[in-house]
């Protein structure tokens, strides 16, 4: 029997995230066999410190997991003059792809929405691990604290997250 493949598509801003954590792709990789990403989230995460776009994913140990996929199909989006390139095509690559988004920033998140696109952040995805046991109480809170040392989240999301981790 073959299992199904577990992905999703990513923004920029939850990679970002993910590389802030603690062993953070490899938390990711616990709950997803594939982050599927669009060109132009690739280059806005090496711009400035990789000379080539795909030097970042041999440094990130992440050849296996991210996979770079154009779009074929490009839907005008509601409010795209206010996204980001890599938002703008990671919303219309999860749509094309009928795939759950990654993604952090307000306005691309309020768009996802609003154009039916399933939407989580990296905190929602420590919160899910912890619900399906893939990571401990104690893991998800250390998780969530990097999140909110690094400036990821701001203290009433991590406040509202932990009381959701902690037992009653």
């Amino acid at each position: 029997m073959r299992r199904t493949v577990r992905q999703i598509v990513s923004n920029t801003g939850p990679l970002i995230s993910l590389e802030k954590l603690n062993h953070g792709y490899d938390f990711i990789h616990c709950l997803y066999d594939k982050l599927i990403i669009p060109p132009a989230v690739l280059e806005e995460v090496a711009e400035g410190l990789f000379a080539n776009p795909q030097d970042y994913l041999q440094y990130h140990n992440i050849t296996d997991l991210i996979e770079v996929r154009p779009m074929s199909n490009l839907p005008a989006l509601p409010e795209a003059e206010r996204l980001h390139d890599g938002e703008t095509q990671a919303i219309q690559l999860a749509l094309e792809l009928h795939l759950p988004l990654l993604i952090e920033e307000t306005v691309g998140r309020r768009v996802a929405q609003s154009v039916g696109v399933q939407i989580s952040g990296i905190a929602g995805q420590i919160i899910a691990a912890f619900r399906q046991k893939v990571i401990s109480a104690t893991d998800a809170q250390n998780k969530l604290n990097e999140l909110l040392q690094a400036g990821r989240i701001n203290r009433k999301i991590y406040d509202a997250l932990l009381a959701a981790i902690s037992p009653t």
